[in-house]
């Protein structure tokens, strides 16, 4: 038979397998088989808990003072997190009693202590809690909820998503989410899990559910412009995002001044950011010359962009001093000086696809210094290579816990500058060559990103051909893929489960004669080992000829729409 305190972390992971009273006569005897306390010298020292309410201050009242030996607690069916929290932190208890005292869980509500989950400020002893996020769809173009509009929309006060700033009328749906979910009062929808919440169709539903249980195709909302994921502490600074668990009884009668509560679950993510087209030629280069200014196009955005554990974008230019940048203002050929590198420093980028149409620009040369001064930086490089075999080359990085595989194809270019057996150039969009390239690079990391430079420019819609060739990097093991060219920006398609962004737009660059050339998107996403658990499409306008910033509400709901058009043109 196991030790008892590896059964009971047995019990908390198969908590929903077994009745109740199974359930609580099984802790019960479990818990009654813990080692005796440790003596004062042993006692662990608090572990400050600073996300969680200060506990009540109690008495110093001897553990005699209780009428019995035996501890009797009543503990109510809890959600799976909240299970697994009593059960450590009881059997934590049960390890400070004296050798004679034992614990009794029980469905009696007669018992002298009572668990329950309670959600804002609690008015008992806090043993443990567990956070939730606001999700809602893509389709939904509301981003941030201010904490007023949050609390309204868990008591039913707003009905429309129009009220908070969607375009359109958006009726909300209030769904309660049985397990990994919080039970909204007099909700509309009740689902028992977050899978069923996702088939729902309706455009406006509106949940809270825990961050670890959160799935691509829901988006999750701000709360007064934080993300809750990039910051995760700010949740349990909003009391509707919190459900403790907590102890009610005197309290003061049980030795738990060692206790402190169980840690509120923060889950781990590898994030990856990826961002579109980069010139650093043409304007770009006379811009960042005339300021002094190498890092200019990056200083209103690098934030953005740097917080990600990794971060790829596409680069068309070549960097290098062995030619001089052409003098024509209108140029279609780009150039800038390895200087310019110190902008994608700032920014945090670790990786660039030259898989393009413009890293070939000055020949094999020009772009064997841009690998070279990319590689000096820190910043590594895929899609272009001295023959095939080194184009087709993905870039292998760590990120945490994953392993992230990068390749880069040239479906613009590559009938002129793409890689053969025995010449240098950009790794040809060629479905024999994609399949074969990702089918390896699968074998090497858990996280696989072809990153395509293909389509028509000017266009909102995808063709066929780009839709087949990502279905293809799909089929071949690819967990997404992610598309740049057409300076617009364009929509997002599902195939298997998994996701297709086919165009990200302009990122740094001097298109400043359309609304559309001015218009892109970064995108972050959020993994749990190889699964995507979140995306965001974050939209951006380019400003002076070659300096993103993040778009304005207004100006970003005109971006999302333009992406929901193309979206639904995929769909038709």
């Amino acid at each position: 038979m196991q030790r008892s305190s590896d059964a009971l972390h047995w019990l908390a992971d198969h908590r929903r397998r077994l009745p109740r009273r199974g359930f609580l006569a099984l802790a019960s005897s479990l818990l009654a088989c813990q080692p005796a306390p440790r003596r004062s010298s042993e006692q662990v020292t608090p572990s400050p808990t600073p996300t969680h309410p200060p506990l009540h201050p109690r008495a110093d009242r001897p553990l005699r003072a209780l009428a019995s030996p035996t501890v009797t607690i009543h503990v109510p069916d809890l959600p799976p997190t909240l299970a697994r929290q009593a059960q450590h932190w009881l059997a934590r208890l049960q390890a400070t009693l004296p050798r004679h005292w034992s614990l009794r869980l029980t469905t009696s509500r007669d018992a002298l202590f009572h668990l329950h989950a309670t959600v804002g400020t609690p008015a008992a002893y806090v043993i443990g809690g567990r956070m939730f996020v606001p999700v809602t769809t893509h389709e939904n173009l509301v981003r941030s909820l201010p904490h007023d509009a949050l609390r309204a929309l868990i008591n039913g006060t707003i009905r429309n998503w129009h009220e908070l700033g969607h375009p359109e009328n958006l009726p909300v749906l209030r769904v309660s989410v049985e397990q990994y979910g919080y039970q909204l009062t007099a909700a509309d929808r009740r689902v028992p899990d977050v899978a069923a919440l996702t088939r729902l169709t309706s455009l406006g539903l509106f949940a809270l559910i825990e961050p670890d249980a959160t799935t691509a195709s829901l988006r999750v909302l701000s709360v007064d412009g934080r993300d809750l994921f990039r910051s995760p502490g700010i949740a349990s600074q909003v009391p509707e995002l919190v459900e403790w668990l907590v102890l009610d009884g005197p309290t003061h009668l049980l030795p738990i001044d060692s206790l402190p509560p169980e840690p509120l679950p923060h889950p781990t993510f590898t994030t990856i950011t990826v961002a579109g087209d980069i010139i650093l030629g043409r304007t770009v280069h006379r811009v960042m010359i005339a300021r002094r200014d190498w890092q200019a196009p990056f200083r209103h955005i690098a934030t953005e962009l740097s917080w990600a554990d990794l971060t790829i974008a596409n680069l068309e230019c070549a960097l290098t001093r062995r030619y001089p940048p052409p003098e024509d203002p209108y140029t279609l050929r780009f150039l800038s000086y390895p200087d310019a590198l110190a902008g994608l420093q700032l920014a945090g980028i670790d990786a660039v696809s030259l898989a393009n149409n413009h890293s070939m620009d000055f020949g094999w040369l020009a772009l064997q210094d841009t690998k070279e001064a990319l590689a000096a930086a820190g910043i590594a490089s895929f899609g272009a290579g001295v023959d095939i075999q080194s184009a087709l080359e993905p870039a292998i990085l760590g990120a945490r816990t994953s392993t992230v595989a990068l390749l880069g194809f040239d479906g613009v270019s590559a009938d002129w500058y793409g890689a053969t057996d025995e010449s240098p150039g950009t790794a040809p969009l060629d479905p024999e060559l994609i399949q074969h390239a990702i089918s390896a690079a699968a074998n090497q990391a858990t996280i696989v990103i072809p990153f395509f430079h293909w389509g028509v420019e000017y266009t909102l819609v995808p063709t066929a051909f780009q839709r087949e060739i990502a279905r293809l990097a799909i089929d071949a093991g690819a967990t997404l893929v992610v598309g740049s060219h057409p300076h617009w920006v364009q929509g997002v398609e599902w195939y298997r489960g998994r996701p297709i962004f086919y165009s990200l737009g302009n990122f740094v660059f001097d298109q400043e004669w359309s609304p559309e050339t001015k218009q892109g998107l970064i995108l972050h996403l959020w993994f749990r080992n190889s699964d995507l658990m979140r995306y965001e499409l974050l939209p951006v306008i380019i400003e002076d000829y070659h300096r993103p910033r993040l778009a304005t509400e207004a100006e970003a709901t005109m971006i999302l729409r333009r992406v929901q058009e193309s979206t639904r043109a995929l769909r038709s």
